[in-house]
């Protein structure tokens, strides 16, 4: 298939928990508008930040199935598929094609490792074959599945394996790795950069596109048209207010926990809490890190203007 080229902010939504723990559906259409007023036009849901590895197949495709169904004509969807079973990645590989997914991602598997990137290639060509008119991203991230591999080797191997590759989730925050994959074959795979606090090292690199957490939409959209402006003092400054943010959230204690209560404070939309094994954050801890967020001016950060 020919090669697509994603062109916008993408968004990594968290995924909205009731009191029960359940998926929240009812949240979904007031979620994407906020996501799309606030500068989003892709979202890449079901990976690390929605706790895609908690949520089983069943929940997997539902709530692919809302994203795509409440973002209509204002969001692009991209589905995280990956798992620990090849069967149930494709099952939702074949599932997100079917319901008109803009494209698809995985993971490597985590707990049986593929020794090397001839291994995890034929993983993801097997995986990619189901939904062969779905575009394919590989999505990295070593430092949580313990699987490092080099990512420009993998594109090179994979090139007459997966048709559909059209890139990759580059969230491993080794930039040299990053930056080495935009160079593979000319250019002709995309990286889509996913440690959000280095976006302006990341655009200077030509690397445009970039997987932000959902507070970062205003942010990063004026980090964007400060330096296609050639405005880079202001861009610098827009990019030290992230950097703030993130220092906010590690001094919390850095997890997805953090940032999802960190959303929920800054966007009035109720995210509710995590699952199990993460820590849901206590009263107090919510009352404290609002405080910090408070101090700091960032209340109207995420909100639409």
């Amino acid at each position: 298939m020919e090669s697509v080229k994603i062109t916008g902010l993408i968004a990594a939504p968290f995924t909205p928990f009731d009191d029960k723990g359940e998926v929240d559906h009812s949240l979904f259409k007031k979620y994407a508008d906020f996501l799309a007023d606030t500068h989003f036009e892709y979202v890449f849901v079901n990976g690390t930040l929605a706790e895609g590895m908690s949520l089983t197949v069943a929940e997997r495709k539902a709530t692919a199935k809302a994203w795509v169904n409440c973002g209509k004509e204002r969001l692009k969807v991209i589905v995280h598929v990956g798992t620990n079973c090849l069967k149930d990645s494709q099952e939702l590989a074949k599932h997100a094609e079917e319901i008109g997914a803009f494209a698809i991602a995985a993971l490597t598997p985590s707990y049986h490792k593929p020794e090397n990137e001839d291994c995890l290639v034929e993983y993801m060509a097997q995986l990619a074959a189901v939904a062969p008119n779905t575009p394919f991203y590989y999505y990295d991230i070593n430092f949580a599945t313990g699987v490092y591999i080099n990512c420009s080797k993998f594109l090179k191997l994979a090139k007459e394996r997966i048709p559909t590759l059209c890139g990759l989730k580059h969230s491993s925050r080794e930039m040299p790795s990053a930056h080495g994959c935009t160079l593979v074959e000319e250019g002709k795979y995309q990286v889509l950069f996913g440690t959000d606090v280095q976006y302006l090292s990341c655009l200077v690199l030509g690397m445009s596109e970039v997987v932000a957490a959902p507070v970062l939409g205003n942010l990063f959209h004026n980090i964007k048209k400060a330096f296609d402006n050639g405005d880079l003092e202001t861009a610098r400054s827009l990019q030290c207010k992230a950097q703030r943010l993130n220092e906010i959230k590690e001094k919390h204690g850095g997890g997805i926990n953090i940032a999802k209560s960190m959303f929920t404070i800054l966007s009035g939309l109720e995210m509710g809490s995590v699952r199990l094994p993460l820590r849901g954050l206590t009263p107090d801890e919510k009352k404290r890190l609002e405080t910090d967020l408070e101090t700091a001016g960032f209340l109207d950060l995420a909100k639409p203007k």
